[in-house]
């Protein structure tokens, strides 16, 4: 440890410190010159946290020693304003009863999310400067601002809801577990401050807390490609078709090439049975790859093929050839890539270990295309010999040219083939963008600039088609939000709004199933939200003013919980705004604030609020 020069100085003080060592080493029964080693042993004491008193020590005692005797010199500015003073007290006594809220490290300090809220509630109030404020609470300036232009834009950061505690017999668990139902700061800051206060290691705290299941485990990964996420057919059945870009560059021209790459797999065991390389991905490259696979298979045509929704596959001619073959020709869900998951990920592979083929052009155009051919080709006859554990160490070749199925299973896979060959068909004609929608969302694509990403409006005619107005609006809201503050490039916002649009989608189904739940356990007597018309009834006792009590509702239907509880306090928080529109604004703003409640049913709460105040549909 380096002494600091002004430290040793003070000569008195340093005496001092000696005087009282020499009495702390009587009192504890310790040599004073003996190893620290020594001395941790002898008093079972933990060596690193001795070196942590020490550094505490000798900041203490370098404050002592610059600091100059007589009366403190008088600042220059007049005494604070009481609310000054008043909002730092109540800023520190509300650190003092929630510890966490601040929670300092190396480089920087981290913020609970009630301790923000608590702050920009007090900021509301304030009628002197930002400068001014900031000095009351102790936090930064600019950490201030970031929070005010944080609330005035969109919704912070979700943060998940914490797990209810159980009960354990072990003390240390126990003592663990109060100070958690006491922390309101990041959970892997409370890691760390664990383990130093009950001077355990930060893995022995992480384990309590897995076990208590306050913090999931990660599950393991599954060994097996094949999870249930494709109904199993026989191998043969159906093969998996599409086409991928290939660069190649040519070293001495610099000169850029680009070939199709027109892969063909089993759906099953994701066996690559035919390889075509092409100047582009059209008819003439898949009827080449069919062939090739039927070659492949020994002669055995596939029972169907699944393609992607590009013009190409439509192709009369191409058609009419397989399915005189014995090959149906299925269209894959739009808008859903995990259909031809077997295919798209040996893409991703093929990325990931060869990406751009550097070649020499010396050679002609044949010779180039032959040796990319030849590359895929062996690429692709990797992974066909590679032995799975799935197919009990046989490789995908094996059990694709060795396969016997039985009757009952081709009968088995005929019928849903053919079940799902009516399923798409009758999707794809079936039903017809709805009007309104289709324009609400040429008035939206207007608004953030994005209709030259979708110059025919195909997007916008599937999007009318199978969404409501109510996914719309909320998916718009996070988009455009997400598109101020640059999270996302404008160029490939339109496919992030149909992603968000879908899952807003869920949510609001997920949202009418519960409320007809609600009303079908009313039919039946049932009252599954006993305890939540009790809470509520004690929450309309505890808050006679209507704000506090309406903020209090907010939260309750923020956090949600199952369902029924969900419906509940969003159907009473509705209500009570209904009869009292003087509170909508409070209340929308202390949504916004909710840091620790999720994210998504925040959006959802205040789009329903939105859509009553303007009597929307």
């Amino acid at each position: 440890m380096t002494l600091p020069p002004e430290l040793l100085k003070h000569k008195t003080l340093m005496l001092a410190v000696l005087y009282m060592a020499r009495q702390i080493t009587d009192a504890l029964g310790v040599k004073i010159d003996a190893p620290l080693a020594e001395v941790c042993r002898a008093t079972a004491a933990n060596r690193t946290s001795i070196y942590e008193q020490a550094r505490r020590l000798l900041s203490a005692l370098t404050q002592l020693a610059t600091a100059k005797p007589g009366r403190p010199e008088a600042t220059r500015t007049a005494n604070p304003p009481l609310n000054h003073a008043s909002l730092t007290i109540a800023v520190l006594e509300y650190r003092i009863h929630h510890p966490g809220a601040i929670v300092e490290h190396e480089a920087r300090t981290t913020y609970a999310p009630q301790f923000q809220r608590f702050i920009l509630e007090h900021h509301d109030r304030w009628t002197g400067t930002l400068e001014d404020f900031a000095k009351a609470t102790r936090i930064p300036l600019d950490t201030l601002r970031d929070w005010l232009r944080q609330d005035r834009e969109q919704l912070a950061t979700d943060t998940k809801k914490r797990p209810p505690v159980p009960c354990n017999p072990s003390e240390t668990t126990r003592q663990i577990v109060d100070e958690w139902e006491r922390w309101i700061g990041p959970t892997r800051a409370f890691i760390g401050h664990a383990a130093k206060y009950f001077d355990i290691s930060p893995a022995q705290v992480t384990r309590v807390l897995k076990i208590l299941g306050i913090i999931s485990a990660r599950p393991r990964r599954s060994p097996f490609r094949y999870r249930g996420t494709t109904h199993p057919l026989c191998p043969g059945t159906m093969l998996v078709t599409d086409g991928k870009w290939i660069t190649v560059r040519l070293l001495d021209s610099q000169e850029d090439l680009y070939f199709n790459w027109q892969g063909t797999v089993d759906q099953t065991t994701g066996c690559h049975t035919a390889v075509v390389i092409s100047q582009q991905e059209d008819a003439n490259a898949v009827h080449q790859a069919y062939d090739r696979s039927v070659e492949f298979l020994a002669g055995v045509a596939p029972d169907a093929l699944l393609h992607d929704n590009k013009p190409c596959y439509d192709d009369d001619k191409l058609r009419q050839t397989i399915n005189n073959c014995g090959t149906d020709m299925i269209h894959a869900t739009p808008a859903r890539p995990e259909n031809k998951a077997v295919l798209e990920g040996a893409f991703g592979r093929w990325e990931q270990r060869v990406g751009t083929l550097k070649l020499d052009d010396t050679d002609n155009e044949t010779l180039i295309s032959s040796a990319v051919e030849e590359i895929v080709r062996a690429y692709t006859a990797a992974l066909n010999t590679v032995p799975r554990d799935e197919w009990n160490g046989r490789s995908r070749m094996q059990v694709l040219q060795l396969v016997c199925p039985t009757m009952e299973q081709r009968q088995r896979d005929h019928d849903f083939l053919a079940r799902l060959k009516a399923r798409q068909q009758a999707q794809r004609r079936g039903r017809q963008p709805d009007p309104d929608i289709r324009q609400f969302l040429d008035q939206i694509f207007e608004r953030l600039d994005l209709l030259p990403n979708d110059p025919k409006g195909s997007l916008r005619r599937y999007l009318a088609t199978y969404f409501q107005h109510e996914a719309i609006r909320r998916a718009t809201a996070i988009v455009a939000a997400k598109l101020d503050n640059g999270t996302i490039d404008r160029s490939s916002a339109h496919r992030y709004l149909a992603k968000v649009i879908r899952s807003q989608q869920d949510e609001l189904d997920l949202e009418k199933e519960a409320a007809e739940l609600l009303e079908l356990c009313k039919l039946q007597n049932q009252n599954w939200t006993h305890r939540e018309e009790q809470h509520f009834d004690q929450l309309s006792a505890d808050h006679n003013d209507q704000i506090e009590l309406a903020r209090a509702v907010a939260e309750c239907a923020a956090h949600g919980g199952v369902p029924l509880q969900g419906i509940f306090w969003t159907r009473k928080l509705l209500e009570l705004l209904k009869h009292a529109t003087h509170l909508v604004d409070a209340v929308k703003c202390h949504l916004i604030r909710l840091y620790e409640a999720p994210k998504q049913q925040r959006l959802a709460l205040l789009d329903q609020i939105i859509a009553q105040e303007l009597a929307l549909a």
